[in-house]
């Protein structure tokens, strides 16, 4: 029996020195594999060099399509961007930093495929991020789970990837950073079979986060929002 098909949507803002490392490793990655993979790479209103390296790699790979916005549409924006036109049987999302490895973005579908799950998605086990995105990270996990009983210790850990069905009665709407939660909230409140499977987060290389301390005032008032919503 064939393994199920892959689409991997992949939002890049100002990442003009991750995104030909990112897309290279998962090329080979699932090649090797024999892992049928469509890369949505999504230029987010980039400032630099991003979109001329996509629009490359479009050219040259069959398995890449290019999504490209010209002003960034947020963090969720640009995934839902992507998402909007994934069609596999499998579809999911990562960040464009490099910070998790192929090997394990394919430990992730596989954990899918063979726990016969709705949701599978990585646990961070070991951080090489700044300290803002540790306090983002930390409010995140601390209140879904205090609000909302989300039982994962990293709400917000990508890559995410869904059966298609699921990600379809997800449906989530969230257009910054407030998508992790929404989908686990979701996910939570359907009863959807959920696998989680333990990376170690590379320090990143190349580019900047685009986390702040914004963020968190921003998640909280979505959070409020949420929950008032019932």
């Amino acid at each position: 029996m064939s393994d199920p098909s892959l689409a991997l949507a992949i939002p890049l803002y100002d990442e003009e020195g991750n995104v030909e490392r990112v897309t290279r490793e998962l090329l080979d990655t699932f090649r090797t594999a024999g892992v049928p993979l469509t890369l949505l790479l999504v230029d987010n209103g980039s400032r630099d060099g991003t979109r001329s390296i996509v629009q490359r790699l479009e050219r040259d790979e069959a398995e890449v399509t290019g999504v490209y916005l010209d002003k960034n549409a947020g963090y969720g924006g640009g995934i839902l961007a992507g998402m909007s036109q994934a069609d596999a049987e499998v579809v999911g999302y990562m960040w464009g930093d490099a910070q998790v490895g192929a090997e394990d973005v394919i430990r992730i579908y596989r954990r899918l495929v063979v726990d016969g799950a709705d949701l599978s998605k990585a646990r961070r086990v070991q951080r090489n991020d700044g300290w803002q995105r540790m306090l983002v990270t930390k409010v995140y996990n601390t209140a879904t789970l205090w609000l909302f009983h989300v039982t994962s210790s990293d709400a917000n850990g990508c890559p995410k990837m869904f059966r298609r069905e699921a990600w379809n009665q997800l449906a989530p709407q969230s257009v910054d950073w407030f998508l992790d939660p929404e989908i686990m909230i979701g996910a939570a409140k359907l009863g959807l079979k959920k696998a989680e499977v333990d990376v170690l987060s590379r320090p990143r290389v190349a580019g900047k986060s685009k986390v702040g301390t914004g963020t968190v005032l921003e998640f909280l008032v979505n959070l409020t929002r949420e929950k008032l919503r019932g």
